[in-house]
Parts: structure tokens; C-alpha cells; sequence
């Protein structure tokens, strides 16, 4: 098997169209029977003769037009790499493909693109918003760089790595003006006499929504909408009797407009979202996937506050 390196391909190209062995050794920064016994490796490893000699320069053989061709494309492509590379290193190329969860989604998007875009615009963010089982699939076939999940959804993978995140602390929440909120604390069954929106619950949190309702395992929460978005949601909550469970850091904008308000329970017991980053154990991101997995930590926990 023929193996030509980049240096030597550089060479005959130099030769080539310098035609004259001094002033292409010149040019590449050698001596002129150094580059002479490279052109000839060359010729002998490919079996073909690229240059006639004569005393007035050298001429490029038909076969050594071929193969100039292909060798001025080749160090094309190399420099393109070498620049590619550097931009990789310095953020300013690339891809990087993310999964969130629909409470994740709430609090980082758009803030989280807009930011990246405005740091590092050439590199093309990708956010994927799915049910867990799929990101997950999708990670472990390397087609996301990393996730934003509730940990407690996530398998006993040890192709994971997780790095857990501060707890981000939860509640029930209603608009102002719910009859729940015109009745001062109430214990927490009294939430299935309303309808309950939700994200798609996985089952640990299904069996913690059967256990503060008082609902035997076999019978139906009383879900009216069900959506990944959880913005959705929350619009639906301000205009319904509704009542949505959530992270005081998802409907911060909501308290502070007075549209949403926490509903008051006697027997609540301390709820929340255990985020996690999740990636793959044995890959190591590129430059600009670290900038985001690091952008991503900060923002969740800036975010973060008490219910």
C-alpha cells in the first residue's frame, strides 16, 4: 500500500510549479538533494515518473499532471483541517446538540441560545426537547453531546456520567384568584378536586402524585392536559382552575407578575426536581460542547430559588 505524507505531496507541488528543483527547495525550506530524494521516493513508491528532468528546469510527466491535481487538492482539504481544528480549539466552529426535559426547557430556553449565539455565533447549537427514554437513546448513540434531566429518570448505565445539580425546590401552583386560594391551607387531597396539568410523568413522580393526593395506585389522576411545554401549561393554569406542579424557578416570572401563586397546603411534604448534566462517560465534549455543558450549569443555578 502506497503511503504519501502531506509534507511530501507539498514538495511536488512546489516542484511543480516552480519548475526548478532550487527554487522549489527553496520554497519548501530544503536543501536541493534533500528535495531531489524526496521527489524520487515519490516516483518509486507510486512507480511513476512525475517530472522530466533536463538541464534547462523540469516538466511535469501526463501521469504527473494527474497526480499534481490530486496532491494540490489533498493539501487543500489538510489546510482546511488544520483551520478547522484551530477554530474548534478557539469556539468559533462546530456543532453542539443538546437534550432537555420540559422543566429544564422552561427555565433555559431562549436565554440559553441566545447567550451562546452571542458568545461563539458560529457554532450551531441544537436543542432537542423529548421524552427521556429518547434523548437518552439519542446520547448513547452519540447524536446529542448532553442531557438536562431529572436524575431519578435516568438507568443504571455506567456509559453515563451525571453530574448532579442543586435540588430545585417545588410546589403546587394555581392563579390568584382559584377557589383553593380563598380557603386558606388546605391538606393536599383537596387538589384532586381540580383539574391537574402536567408534563408527561415518569413513574416516579406519578407514584408521588398518587401518594400526596390520596389516590389508590390503581385509580386515574386527574390529569385534564397533558404537554412537554411546560410555558403551555402555565398559560392554561392563569386562565383555568387548573393546578400545575412545578419549581418555584419555573414560574418565577409568573409570582412576580402575580399571575401564578403557590397554593397554600397543610401536608405538603418537600417536593422538587433533582437536575442532572448528563453525557457520556468514556467521550470527551469538544471546546464549544464544555462552554455550553458550563453556560448550561450557571444559568440552572443562577436561576435556582426557594418555593
Amino acid at each position: 500500500m502506497v503511503e504519501i505524507s502531506v509534507r511530501r505531496l507539498n514538495h511536488i507541488v512546489a516542484l511543480a510549479e516552480e519548475g526548478s528543483f532550487a527554487r522549489a527547495a527553496e520554497r519548501v525550506h530544503l536543501s536541493q538533494p534533500a528535495l531531489s530524494r524526496s521527489v524520487q521516493a515519490i516516483e518509486e513508491e507510486l512507480g511513476l515518473r512525475l517530472f522530466d528532468r533536463a538541464t534547462r528546469g523540469v516538466a511535469v510527466t501526463q501521469a504527473g499532471k494527474l497526480i499534481i491535481e490530486r496532491a494540490r487538492r489533498v493539501l487543500f482539504e489538510a489546510g482546511c483541517l488544520v483551520r478547522d481544528v484551530e477554530l474548534l480549539k478557539t469556539h468559533e466552529a462546530g456543532e453542539v446538540r443538546i437534550g432537555l426535559g420540559p422543566y429544564p426547557a422552561a427555565l433555559l430556553l431562549p436565554d440559553l441560545l441566545t447567550a451562546f449565539a452571542t458568545g461563539y455565533p458560529n457554532v450551531q447549537m441544537k436543542a432537542e426537547l423529548n421524552h427521556a427514554h429518547v434523548m437518552i437513546d439519542m446520547l448513547l448513540k452519540e447524536q446529542l453531546d448532553f442531557l438536562v434531566l431529572d436524575r431519578r429518570v435516568l438507568p443504571d448505565n455506567a456509559s453515563l456520567s451525571v453530574r448532579r445539580l442543586p435540588r430545585h425546590n417545588g410546589n403546587w401552583f394555581a392563579r390568584p384568584g382559584h377557589p383553593l386560594m380563598q380557603r386558606g391551607p388546605v391538606p393536599s387531597s383537596a387538589l384532586r378536586d381540580y383539574p391537574i396539568v402536567t408534563v408527561p410523568l415518569p413513574q416516579y413522580m406519578r407514584s408521588a402524585v398518587h401518594r400526596l393526593l390520596k389516590i389508590r395506585s390503581h385509580e386515574r389522576i386527574p390529569i385534564q392536559l397533558e404537554c412537554n411545554d411546560v410555558r403551555v401549561l402555565k398559560g392554561y393554569v392563569e386562565t383555568s382552575d387548573a393546578v400545575l406542579f412545578a419549581t418555584a424557578s419555573v414560574t418565577r416570572r409568573e409570582l412576580e407578575a402575580k399571575t401564578l401563586a403557590a397554593v397554600p397546603l397543610t401536608d405538603a411534604p418537600r417536593t422538587g426536581l433533582e437536575f442532572a448534566l448528563v453525557s457520556l462517560a468514556e467521550r470527551t465534549l469538544s471546546p464549544a460542547g464544555e462552554v455550553a455543558l458550563a453556560l448550561t450549569e450557571r444559568m440552572l443555578d443562577e436561576a435556582n430559588v426557594d418555593a
